[in-house]
C-alpha cells in the first residue's frame, strides 16, 4: 500500500510504500522525512475514508496522510 504524507509547515509532501500499516511505521516515516519539531506526535485514522491526521503534543494539526491500496 502507498501512504501519501503532507506536512503543513513548509508544504512537505511525499509518498511511501509500506507493507504493513501501523503507527510505529507511520511515525518513523514522519520523523525521518517530515522535518517536524516535535517527536511526540499523535496519529488519528479513519478506516472509512483511508485518511488520517497528524497532531503535535499541543494537539495542533501539523499534517495529514492518506492510504491507497
Amino acid at each position: 500500500m502507498i501512504v501519501n504524507f503532507n506536512i503543513l509547515n513548509g508544504g512537505i509532501s511525499w509518498k511511501a510504500l509500506v507493507h504493513q500499516l501501523n503507527g510505529d511505521i507511520l511515525l518513523r516515516h514522519i520523523l525521518m522525512k517530515g522535518n517536524v519539531d516535535d517527536i511526540n506526535l499523535k496519529l488519528s485514522y479513519c478506516e472509512e475514508t483511508c485518511e488520517g491526521n497528524i497532531t503535535n503534543s499541543n494537539n495542533q494539526l501539523i499534517g495529514n496522510f492518506s492510504i491507497s491500496f
